[in-house]
């Protein structure tokens, strides 16, 4: 099985593997959708298409990578070898082609034909500020460079053709939009709904600004990525993206965005965003509009994020101790926030160094747990038993506090900053064996179930 190059095959695909459930009775955009994608996310359970909408023409897809099998599966490559495939192919940059007669431009709306709230635009959580777009991936170009940002941020609709963009100024996006902004211009912007699963899981590789996440998803492909010149931008879209929003953010205008249920699984704060006056809607013949689930892990969304907040961790990890063995970002620390790393130890101040360092990197966290190489960091119960074990607070527990990280917490002290913590879990340097589990010698040499057999 090779990767998929368009989201309809991969749906396909889906249909064959009874992983693709079609609902066919009238459901609302307000709660309904979301609440049964939340249900199917809690059980792994199948990605949901939604064929008969309530007031709208488009079907709606949702909880595409709901489970994590479907993000691995969407390469090719099975759920264990996913992390080494991640890492092997993230940099491996691969240009994308320029095409014409693109099916993501088989229908073109402009002027008083644009309409957003045709789309059937999705309401989440009882707090939330309205409905707000949360698949799209948006480009945009650097105007220092002209190169091409890559992301995913929310977006809520304020009428026939606005919306906000919630790019906050330490992302990316962020700081195109600020320095164009500088020069009193606003940031042309095309978000593409409903593409090939490898550009939506290439949008979150943790890249620096500069690294087109296009030139990612082709590395990770395997081959260049289609691409086709905007109708009302001097933009790029993935030609077969099923519904394309074309706008450029105002100067200096701003509405309020948000509360809006986001990845800690909690409201994050209602603040200014960019507005993004809509120049144009294009879009497929008979489109489906694409809807990504956030909140309460586990969702798409961490299974999106996770990969290459994964590879980021270990090779953050790594630059400061070689010796990692293994290092899971955890699914309760929402797949960003924390981390337990395995180390064979070489000096007494090893796992002190690597929390430091983790802590204060670029990902992040919040909480790291250093154990030892015989200590599953998937396992949490095993991780339990070593903190149990090897951890005395006194001697072993870091805490920093008030260091910038870029997180959505509502416990932090101020916005985007945290307090930190660090616990070395790992046993003195050298006296491994006087930390180590009871044995009992030959237990892997006979079974249980054998006798059971009998």
């Amino acid at each position: 099985m090779t990767a998929f190059h368009d989201l309809r095959t991969y749906l396909d695909y889906l249909r064959k593997k009874d992983d693709l459930l079609e609902i066919n009775d009238e459901i609302s955009t307000k709660y309904e959708i979301v609440a049964l994608t939340r249900q199917s996310s809690d059980i792994e359970g199948p990605a949901l298409l939604f064929n008969n909408v309530k007031g709208y023409d488009y079907p709606v897809l949702s909880g595409l990578f709901g489970a994590e099998r479907r993000v691995s599966e969407a390469f090719g490559v099975s759920t264990s070898e996913f992390h080494n495939f991640y890492v092997e192919n993230e940099r491996k940059v691969i240009k994308p082609t320029l095409v014409e007669d693109a099916p993501c431009q088989e229908i073109v709306l402009k002027g008083d034909d644009i309409d957003l709230t045709k789309l059937p635009i999705l309401t989440h959580y009882e707090r939330d500020g309205g409905a707000y777009v949360t698949a799209g991936l948006q480009m945009s170009k650097n105007p220092d460079t002209g190169e091409r940002n890559v992301s995913i941020h929310r977006m809520l609709l304020l009428g026939k053709d606005k919306l906000t963009v919630y790019a906050p100024p330490g992302r990316h996006l962020g700081r195109i939009i600020q320095r164009n902004e500088d020069n009193g211009e606003g940031t042309e912007i095309v978000t593409a709904i409903g593409n090939a699963p490898a550009l939506s899981i290439a949008s979150q590789a943790r890249v620096p600004m500069g690294y087109d996440e296009i030139d990612v998803a082709g590395g990770l492909l395997g081959e260049s990525v289609p691409m086709t010149k905007c109708v009302s931008l001097d933009q790029e879209v993935p030609a077969y993206t099923e519904i394309v929003i074309e706008g450029k953010t105002i100067p200096h205008e701003r509405a309020m965005d948000g509360p809006f249920g986001e990845y800690p699984g909690t409201y994050s704060r209602a603040a200014e965003a960019p507005v993004l006056q809509v120049t144009a809607i294009t879009m497929r013949k008979k489109p489906f509009y694409t809807n990504a689930l956030t909140g309460m892990p586990m969702t798409e969304n961490h299974w999106m994020m996770k990969p290459a907040v994964q590879a980021l961790a270990f090779e953050e990890a790594y630059k400061i101790c070689p010796e990692v063995v293994d290092l899971n970002v955890t699914n309760g620390g929402t797949t960003r926030h924390h981390i337990i790393v395995s180390i064979k130890k070489r000096h007494e101040s090893e796992a002190r160094n690597l929390i430091a360092g983790l802590l204060a990197g670029p990902i992040g966290v919040k909480l790291v747990v250093v154990v030892d190489e015989d200590i599953d960091v998937h396992d949490t119960e095993m991780v339990e038993w070593a903190v149990n074990n090897r951890f005395q607070a006194g001697k072993d527990l870091v805490v920093i506090p008030n260091l910038y990280s870029p997180t959505l917490d509502p416990s932090a002290p101020a916005h985007r900053a945290s307090d930190k913590m660090g616990m070395d879990a790992t046993a003195p340097y050298g006296k491994l064996d006087d930390f180590k589990a009871a044995y009992t010698p030959g237990i892997e040499n006979i079974r249980l179930e054998d006798y059971m057999k009998k």
